[in-house]
């Protein structure tokens, strides 16, 4: 009797090791899931990053050599990002002293509809933004959910739009960058001839191309008028990056170009990992970011 007691209480342990060990282990995997949901529903969407590149290329004009260009792209507002984030965005463009500021598309988020009272918000602080030359912007797809709103927030804060246009550039001597912009391509925005009508000296200008999808590319480097530098935003680097994997949601689909930094036929293409978050609200191993280009003649 005793021997079968004995057994008995052994059993009982075990089986209450047992149980105390899976209870543990369930609430650790409960909170290790809570714990990495919190981080990155709210912690790393509101982290911010600042990119540095330094762009070397001959065929830069001499006269800006040394020029600072900043690129923001896709706050897509309503996500994460709400004024209080923005107005960070915004301190962190003008602690850079930019010479020339580029918003490459997505102020707006197609899913959420803003009032005036945003409207009034979001030009009074991208209004602050502070470039020494200029600052330019193109529509991104979500932009077209209300062109008004857009056109009236951008323009009123100073930027110019270049939808399908293009601008001349010059500075201390009679080499101009050539800044052209072509608006969405998922849009059927997108029209390269009229982007480029009308430039004075469209071939040997040191062309600057905005763009919002990267998927443009292979068609921007086909194009008789090539240019030297394309900047694009959208794909927001995938938005989840899983170690070892890579991009978890794409935008495009296989098409993607997750990466920052893609060359083909002798023309280099930076893209902005952009700073909001689209259908899901989460960031992983992919901060916030703004870029920032020195560029250099030799």
């Amino acid at each position: 009797m005793k021997e079968e007691k004995i057994l008995e209480q052994k059993s009982e342990e075990i089986n209450k090791k047992k149980k105390f060990i899976l209870r543990n282990t369930i609430l650790i995997i409960f909170l290790f899931n809570l714990l990495f949901y919190f981080y990155i529903r709210y912690i790393e969407p509101n982290l911010l990053k600042v990119n540095e590149y330094a762009i070397v290329d001959n065929q830069l004009p001499y006269s800006f050599h040394g020029i600072k260009i900043v690129q923001f792209s896709d706050i897509l507002y309503g996500s994460n990002m709400k004024e209080i984030h923005i107005e960070k965005v915004v301190n962190k463009i003008n602690n850079l002293k930019p010479d020339i500021v580029l918003f490459t598309g997505d102020l707006l988020n197609n899913t959420i509809k803003i009032n005036d009272t945003t409207k009034k918000n979001l030009i009074e602080i991208l209004s602050k933004i502070n470039a020494t030359y200029k600052k330019y912007a193109i529509l991104g797809d979500n932009d077209f959910s209300d062109t008004n709103a857009y056109y009236e927030i951008m323009e009123s804060a100073n930027f110019m739009i270049l939808n399908n246009k293009n601008d001349f550039l010059y500075y201390m001597g009679n080499d101009p960058l050539l800044f052209v912009g072509t608006s969405s391509l998922n849009e059927q925005e997108f029209n390269k001839e009229q982007a480029l009508a009308n430039p004075d000296d469209i071939q040997t200008a040191y062309k600057i191309w905005l763009h919002h999808e990267p998927a443009v590319f292979e068609e921007l480097i086909a194009t008789n008028y090539k240019p030297n530098l394309v900047f694009t935003g959208h794909s927001l680097n995938g938005l989840i990056k899983i170690p070892f994997y890579g991009p978890l949601l794409k935008q495009d689909g296989i098409n993607s170009f997750t990466e920052n930094y893609y060359e083909k036929n002798e023309v280099k293409m930076y893209i902005s990992g952009g700073l909001g978050t689209y259908k899901y609200n989460v960031r992983f191993f992919n901060f916030p970011s703004i870029n920032l280009y020195r560029l250099y003649q030799y």
